[in-house]
């Protein structure tokens, strides 16, 4: 098939060059032979899905079907209020298909408990395949991976499947787009690479146009969140260190709010935008006592190793685990294990 980009206007142009990996290039024609063998696919990504879930979802279920696949895209989720616009979603489903997939392709994360206490246990298929790139992973769950924790977002990674192996149109560079916009913070994360640059340029080419992807997901947000963003802003702690904030999010603030949406994306980097702290962790109630915990970190602290030693993972600088206690026993194990960190000598 056919590598080359295609833009709007209908011109192809030759694709950027990225760096790349024979151990990456082989990963990629091992995924190939999936869409050789195969016919029926389940795309998944993790519970409460993000930016980058969300669009590596829709890109990859696009390209499956761009290769006259039949695909389900499927979360246990429902896509966020300011992702509804992208390309595909009105495809996407929170129920099962009754048809076993021969293959299900799991995204944005490589470990099956991420997605979610919903997702069907038998509605794995013969066959799985990951496409991720965060530390944390389980080696021996897929059967196929395409994975490199350098890349920027799960997105990237989609992007070289589609150069390979499909045509990136406007449809699935909006997607892409979305991936790498949101992951990197608006290409402001330090996880904002040359790469990233390139691959976000030649998705501008094919159609993805940064102020209509910025507007839907960053500036027509419902008036009630800025209401929420009060009641948990009005919970910030900062450690007397200084190097520590908490935020909280409670059942109990959703209380007289009409929407049912979870709101509450990006409230955590207020906190860590303090001067002096070096990891924000924001706290939202579950259920059965426990807390899901979100840590950014400035980048002295890796945080997936913190929340890997609470059942959790993630990147360096951004990561989750779920914790149980009340909010000032969580907040207490976290501070003296973040504080552990902290104070750890530098390796030599």
């Amino acid at each position: 098939m056919s590598a080359e980009t295609h833009h709007p206007s209908g011109a192809a142009t030759a694709p950027v060059a990225i760096p790349t990996s024979p151990e990456l290039e082989a990963q990629i024609d091992a995924f190939g032979e999936l869409f050789d063998k195969h016919q029926r696919f389940l795309v998944v990504a993790h519970a409460y899905p993000d930016g980058d879930a969300v669009g590596s979802t829709l890109a990859m279920g696009l390209l499956l079907e761009q290769l006259g696949k039949d695909v389900t895209f499927f979360n246990v989720d429902p896509i966020p209020y300011n992702f509804r616009f992208l390309p595909g979603a009105d495809r996407w489903t929170t129920e099962a298909p009754s048809e076993l997939p021969e293959v299900t392709v799991m995204l944005d994360c490589a470990e099956p408990g991420r997605l979610g206490e919903g997702f069907p246990k038998g509605a794995w298929g013969q066959t799985v395949a990951v496409v991720d790139h965060h530390k944390t992973w389980d080696p021996d769950f897929a059967n196929v991976y395409v994975r490199d924790v350098s890349a920027a977002s799960t997105g990237e990674l989609i992007y070289r499947l589609v150069r390979r192996y499909g045509q990136l149109n406007s449809e699935i560079a909006q997607n892409l787009y979305c991936c790498m916009m949101t992951d990197t913070g608006s290409f402001r994360y330090s996880n904002t690479s040359q790469t990233a640059f390139r691959v976000a340029g030649e998705l501008v080419a094919a159609g993805a146009d940064p102020w209509h992807m910025t507007s839907h997901i960053y500036e027509d947000q419902p008036r009630e969140r800025l209401d929420l963003l009060c009641r948990v802003l009005a919970t910030l702690k900062v450690s007397e260190c200084g190097r520590l904030a908490f935020l909280r999010v409670e059942d109990a603030m959703l209380e007289g709010l009409s929407s049912e949406e979870d709101l509450t994306d990006g409230f955590i980097n207020y906190a860590r935008s303090i001067r002096g702290v070096e990891v924000a962790t924001q706290l939202r109630e579950a259920e059965g006592g426990e807390w899901r915990i979100s840590f950014r970190s400035r980048g002295k602290v890796d945080v997936s190793a913190l929340a890997e030693k609470f059942g959790g993972g993630g990147h360096h600088n951004a990561a989750g685990c779920r914790v149980s206690g009340t909010p000032g026993e969580v907040e207490s194990q976290l501070t003296a294990a973040l504080v552990e960190m902290l104070d750890r000598p530098a390796s030599p």
